[in-house]
């Protein structure tokens, strides 16, 4: 396996990447009618505003040398949110229905999935810690690639990548539920920022 710089090519191997491990860390197929949705709020839109932070992990999967992992996320949050609520979110939520009610999403097949389609009912908030904190990133591996070390890896070189930017730090946030996830983010020596109701903010000062 190999990390390498991300190509327009690789879009739909990070839809179906995220998809895949879009469980905390296990498979969400199963979860969703439109296998699209989470990889519209978790992995696309990082590929079009800043795709130099986009880090692909390639290697063989089903006989075929292809994406089997990424890394992927923004050296400064505050920009992204800004670009995400102009011109990502108003095409999005035309696509999953902005207006539906808070309390019901129409065509999901999962409270899970309904919970996505509701992140494209209102803006996207700058988070405080962003000040500290200004990149963010998200990082999923299919099994094949799990457990050999690309994990660390992928954080060092992201963690280079935002050096080279001039970014100072970046955050992440990781579900209760992801036990694992949790325990490598602490491995990794990552600072604890917050509790939500959700799990847990972690940040690097780089």
């Amino acid at each position: 396996m190999d990390i390498r710089e991300y190509r327009e090519p690789d879009l739909p191997y990070l839809y179906e990447i995220c998809l895949k491990t879009g469980d905390n860390g296990k498979d969400a197929t199963d979860l969703y009618h439109d296998p699209y949705v989470l990889g519209q709020f978790y992995a696309a839109p990082y590929a079009f505003f800043e795709p130099d932070c986009v880090l692909i992990l390639e290697g063989e999967y089903h006989g075929l040398t292809r994406p089997v992992g990424y890394i992927l996320g923004t050296s400064d949050t505050a920009a992204y949110t800004e670009w995400f609520n102009r011109r990502w979110l108003p095409s999005a939520a035309a696509i999953y229905g902005a207006a539906e009610p808070a309390s019901d999403v129409d065509g999901a097949k999962s409270p899970t999935e309904a919970s996505v389609r509701k992140l494209f009912s209102q803006p996207l908030e700058c988070p405080p810690w962003a000040a500290d904190y200004p990149g963010h990133i998200h990082i999923d591996l299919l099994p094949e690639a799990q457990g050999s070390g690309w994990g660390r890896r992928l954080m060092d070189a992201i963690s280079d990548r935002f050096v080279r930017k001039g970014c100072r730090g970046f955050h992440l946030g990781v579900s209760a539920a992801n036990q694992g996830g949790i325990a490598f983010y602490r491995r990794y020596g990552m600072t604890e920022i917050t509790q939500e109701t959700w799990g847990i903010v972690f940040g690097k000062l780089l």
